[in-house]
């Protein structure tokens, strides 16, 4: 399993920001790209994802590596454990 955008919805969530702020964070132009982005339309590089992370206090190293121990899953993460 990678990371999708129901995890990215779920960041943004619990960390209390808005899709305005996301899109800010992964410096992208408008909400829109990063709201395709939580409906699985296209994905941020890992630049933005990193950036995301660090907007959200999320450790991104621990979420890439729940990503990766999860493959093969059909439910998503549990982001919250990838909190700083």
């Amino acid at each position: 399993m990678y990371i999708n955008g129901a995890d990215l919805r779920a960041m943004r969530q619990d960390a209390g920001l808005t899709t305005v702020k996301m899109a800010e964070l992964a410096k992208v132009k408008t909400r829109k790209t990063y709201e395709n982005w939580e409906k699985n339309i296209g994905a941020p590089s890992m630049n933005q994802f990193i950036a995301m992370c660090v907007g959200c206090n999320y450790n991104s190293s621990k979420f890439v590596k729940m990503a990766v121990e999860s493959e093969g899953q059909t439910d998503s993460l549990n982001v919250i454990a990838a909190r700083k």
